[in-house]
């Protein structure tokens, strides 16, 4: 910020300074001038008449620059100040500098607008800079980055082929130093098939956009976009088809990512629609065909979800680039680093104004020259590219190739052009569907990542390139590039003064010179291929020549910086809250936050393990990654083995399956294989690897807990009614009331008992006394449930495995200082403050609690194990149930003998029976998980399925509850079935029992319903913000956290009441 006056120009000078030289000293100069400023206050002093409160609002704009706090009043001052000085020369410069720094608060011109036409981007690229919509646009001209100053004239420069054949044709094949594998240089191959595309009747035009925005995937125009959409109203493109046909002559693996692009697209699309954020599409098979405005409908829909979808895959790509692609080229990686550079963001000048973005992009001729980068081809890349090359010029040896052959064979090609949906690549063939099978191109992403590139050298290009490389020298000098001198001066790097400095290879340096003869006439093109490489080290691991090194990073910084879509218009406005979640990097995932391992693991699911390093680390080989990982101290957490095909886990969903699952001791639950990676020892009952200790375990539990019913049951109807009314709050001139029952009372009931229960001393805010806030063990248990018995998206699994083996831990020691230290007392303080919360009388049954769990002759590790169990099964998961039956009979169209019966006030035998009728028949009708997991203990038959020993089933008890035979009438709410007929999967029914958790339950919804007049909230707010969770089995609904992430536990529901 620039202040112009004698004073303050002195105070932000002394500011300014200890900022630049040590940020540590900043506060400590602050105080000095508030000090000083004090004292010349108090004594009279002042020249100026400042008071305390102008001093201290002038110390916290230079403190904190970019967080000014406006309860300082720092503009009031000013503007008092220049009310008082305003015929002064002071106050005059003094308003000058607060017109300017206000001026600059704001972009000028503005950086986008608002409206479809502007938050979409076109085809061909074109408007990503609104004042020259033409910038940067498909099929214009080329720039030219650095003026050419010494001359290189056409005439006099050796032979094309003579140059490959004397600096860059391969000797022999060296392996990149830092282990980058082949498919490092085909994910680059994509990004640099995305900015060039010259074109073959006039090489001065680019035929592709200058920006990342995956046009090799979406196309250059709108004629290629055309080609790959489906347009069905749902926004899809053609499975596995791209618009790019330059790379079906390219090795395979480049063609597979943007296969893995297109999926990614379509799962987006499909995302999109189903979660309808905006309530503003409609699922295309629910319009009626006899709609008069079903075709502007699907237009519509269409159009914005091709194009929201888009904005985010274009997201994810430019993650990839500055996750994985990024890490790789700085070495990242073998230190374990997860830094990245983030050119993306807002950033204010010293003098306050906006530092420059969205302005758009323009790739220029030097680059194209610089981002050839053949000597990194893999041996196994270099033999497909030899056989293709035989294909296509048959009979023809590379030396007598010339560049007119490749024309005339371009144009025959272009003669044979098919269907984009028709295009192969590999030898692999399309599926009747239109796809390709997974396993093949899993197996080739896989064969890239364990075959190592080559290294960037001098004599590194294989021969098979040769007129690859003859083709670029002749362009450079066609566009009149510069030299290579030139160009390193234009980058700010040190001119060369001799060939052995360029290269200290005196061979190639002695070969240059006989070719050039002085190193001013060193050819860009060829200068950048065979310059000498960087070693590696620290913050190298692409390891090019210098001048590629230092060049890359400024165009990979201009690329993005400069693209709107990827700065102002990176919005969750634009790309929906839940897609601008999805394409963000998250720095702590594995592979130091790789974000390609999550897109193998989504669109390739059984060919990816979540623990493999060919899933995080594909950029390097595993050679080189077992190398990295030991020095790291983390080789145990990954396979370094070429990942295995994830088998299809069966599914049964009848009643009688299930339940001789649920039932037969020939079953276990799958879960103990889980529970083994973060739990040792027995106890732990809920998933144990045998069950006939479990139902004992079990069984003695819940005998124990069985004791105190009534003082349970209490306690979950007082505390929904304390939590009710204190949560709650009244509109505005009436006597309704509103509260958030799922987010403020239902998420917490079982989590305040069971925490009791294992001796979790809950606080109020993080900073009160206690173990964990609400929130806090909420999320702990949450994820811990997730681990356990849930379907994880594959990309969470390793880091959630290593978060709830660290979160079991310190659980487990503090419920064994719990226990250990009442068994020394005699007395339970386990349940310390059971009396109080579930009886309210002095004398409390805890001695007795305590006397009857020892008694059940466990160890005080089995006994902390039984203890977690508790607390994990009736917790979050009884939650989840409390909430769907409350959600269930909210509704008016739902029975009201709920309502009936709760305002009994009293209920005898035949009413609680009546009432955990109901309860069970919600539980049915919309459980809170939809499947469990089961593993076969030896060789069975269930229903059609055919089961190995340990081999994995799913057992849908979702649709099984909805089985005929076993329900007459399925969707008919009928209280009065038998009672043991209703399946118990996992939770609170296999850890209490399922008659003991259904009274639970309806203590709580007596409460709720307590309130005769309550009912949903108005519109949106009342409903539970939930959607069909197609992409898990084990949940029946998913709903998006605060941060836009699918979740299995319900976030909101507001009701009323007056």
């Amino acid at each position: 910020m620039s202040i112009r006056s004698s004073r303050l120009s002195t105070l932000a000078s002394s500011a300014e300074a200890s900022m630049s030289d040590a940020a540590r000293n900043a506060a400590a100069d602050a105080e000095k001038l508030v000090r000083n400023f004090r004292e010349e206050i108090q004594s009279g002093s002042s020249t100026i008449g400042w008071d305390v409160g102008t001093v201290e609002a002038l110390v916290d704009v230079l403190k904190h620059p970019n967080g000014i706090d406006d309860r300082k009043y720092l503009l009031e001052h000013l503007l008092i100040f220049l009310s008082k000085h305003s015929t002064t020369g002071i106050g005059a410069k003094l308003s000058d500098s607060v017109v300017e720094l206000l001026y600059d608060d704001l972009p000028h011109p503005p950086e986008t607008y608002i409206g479809p036409e502007y938050a979409f981007r076109s085809a061909d690229g074109s408007g990503n800079n609104l004042q020259d919509p033409e910038l940067g646009k498909a099929n214009r001209p080329y720039a030219r980055s650095a003026q050419p100053a010494h001359p290189l004239p056409r005439n006099e420069m050796p032979d094309a082929g003579l140059v490959f054949d004397t600096l860059l044709r391969r000797e022999e094949f060296v392996k990149h130093p830092a282990g980058l594998s082949s498919l490092m240089f085909s994910f680059a191959a994509l990004v640099i098939h995305s900015i060039f595309r010259t074109s073959h009747g006039n090489p001065n035009i680019n035929e592709t956009s200058s920006y990342v925005d995956l046009a090799p995937l979406y196309g250059n125009d709108q004629k290629m976009q055309d080609q790959i959409r489906i347009r069905d109203g749902r926004g899809l493109l053609h499975p596995d088809t791209f618009a790019e046909d330059r790379l079906l002559l390219l090795p395979p693996a480049v063609s597979v990512l943007l296969v893995l692009f297109n999926r990614n697209h379509n799962y987006i699309a499909r995302m999109l629609l189903q979660l309808n954020e905006r309530g503003e599409w409609t699922d295309p098979d629910q319009i009626p065909k006899d709609d008069p405005q079903r075709t502007i409908k699907l237009l519509k829909q269409e159009e914005e979800l091709f194009q929201i979808a888009r904005l985010i895959n274009c997201g994810w790509f430019a993650t990839v680039v500055f996750s994985d692609y990024f890490c790789a080229i700085l070495g990242l990686v073998r230190d374990g680093s997860s830094w990245s550079l983030n050119p993306f963001e807002d950033i204010r000048n010293q003098d306050h104004s906006l530092f420059e973005r969205g302005r758009g992009n323009v790739c220029s001729v030097e680059f194209n020259c610089l981002y050839r980068w053949h000597a990194t081809t893999s041996q196994p890349d270099e033999e497909w590219v030899d056989k293709l090359s035989q294909q296509i010029f048959p009979g023809q040896t590379y030396d007598s190739l010339t560049i007119e052959d490749f024309r005339k064979k371009a144009r025959e090609l272009a003669k044979k052009e098919t269907s984009p949906t028709q295009w192969t690549f590999g030898q692999l063939k399309r599926q009747p569907d239109g796809t390709f099978k997974d396993e093949e191109l899993a197996g080739i992403l896989q064969q890239h990542t364990a075959n190592p590139a080559g290294a960037f050298k001098a004599r590194g290009t294989p021969h098979v390139m040769r007129l690859h490389e003859i083709m670029g020298i002749e362009s450079a000098r066609q566009w009149g590039c510069c030299s290579l001198n030139d160009f390193r001066q234009f980058l700010g790097l040190k001119r060369y003064s001799s060939f052995e400095e360029w290269n200290p290879n005196k061979e190639v340096a002695a070969a240059a010179q006989k070719l050039y003869g002085d190193i001013e006439r060193l050819e860009l093109y060829v200068g950048l291929q065979a310059e000498a490489t960087k070693p590696v080290m620290e913050g190298a691991g692409l390891c090019p020549s210098y001048t590629i090194s230092r060049a890359i990073l400024s165009d990979a910084i201009a690329l993005t910086r400069g693209d709107r879509y990827f700065t102002a218009d990176y919005t969750p406005v634009n790309l929906t809250c839940w897609g601008f979640a999805d394409c963000q990097r998250n720095s702590d995932a594995p592979g130091c936050g790789s974000t390609l391992g999550r897109l193998f693991l989504r669109n390739l699911p059984q060919q990816f393990s979540p623990d493999s390093t060919f899933t995080w680390f594909p950029l390097m080989t595993p050679e080189a990654m077992d190398k990295v990982l030991t020095k790291l101290g983390e080789r145990s957490d990954y396979d370094l083995s070429k990942p295995t095909v994830i088998p299809r886990t069966p599914e049964v969903s009848s009643y009688r399956d299930v339940a001789q699952a649920l039932h037969s001791d020939r079953f276990s639950v799958r879960y103990a294989d889980r529970a083994a990676k973060v739990i040792s020892g027995q106890g732990f009952f809920i998933a144990s690897d045998n069950p006939s200790r479990a139902a004992r375990e079990q069984r003695a539990i819940a005998g124990v807990l069985g004791g105190y019913e009534a003082q349970i049951l209490a306690f979950f109807y007082d505390k929904t009614k304390t939590l009710m009314e204190r949560e709650s709050y009244q509109l505005v001139g009436v006597k309704t009331r509103c509260l958030d029952i799922v987010r403020d009372v239902l998420k917490y009931i079982p989590l305040q008992w069971a925490s009791t229960f294992a001796g979790i001393k809950l606080k109020d805010h993080p900073k009160a006394e206690g173990d964990y806030t609400p929130q806090e063990l909420f999320d702990i248990l949450a994820d811990i449930y997730s681990f356990l018995f849930l379907d994880v998206p594959a990309e969470k699994l390793l880091r959630l495995q290593q978060k709830v083996k660290g979160d079991i831990d310190a659980l487990l020691k503090k419920i064994k200082h719990y226990i250990r230290g009442a068994q020394r007392s005699s007395i339970s303080l386990v349940f310390d403050t059971i009396t109080s919360m579930f009886v309210g009388k002095d004398r409390s049954p805890r001695e007795e609690i305590l006397e009857k769990l020892w008694g059940l002759g466990y160890s005080p590790d089995e006994l902390a194990h039984s203890v977690l169990a508790v607390l994990i099964a009736c917790s979050v998961e009884l939650s989840q149930a409390v909430v769907n039956v409350v959600n269930f009979y909210i509704d008016d169209n739902k029975p009201r003998d709920v309502q009936d019966l709760v305002a009994k006030g009293t209920l005898d035998k035949h009413d609680g029976r009546l009432l955990s009728g109901y309860i069970l028949e919600a539980l049915r009708l919309d459980p809170p998980f939809s499947g469990a997991y089961q593993q076969a203990l030896q060789a069975t038959a269930l229903g059609h399925e055919s089961l190995t020993p340990k081999e994995t089933v799913l057992l849908n008890v979702a649709s099984a509850n909805l089985d005929a035979q076993a329900f007459p009438e399925p969707q008919v709410v009928n209280p009065t079935r038998p009672s043991d007929r209703y399946l118990a999967s996992d939770g609170p029914a296999r850890c209490l029992g399922t008659e003991f958790s259904t009274k639970i339950i309806a203590s709580v919804v007596r409460a709720v319903f307590s309130y005769k007049t309550i009912r949903r909230a108005p519109g949106q707010s009342g409903q539970l913000k939930r959607f069909k969770a197609d992409m898990y089995k084990t949940s029946t609904y998913v709903y998006l956290s605060p941060a836009q992430e699918l979740v299995p536990w319900a976030t909101s529901m507001v009701v009323q009441w007056d």
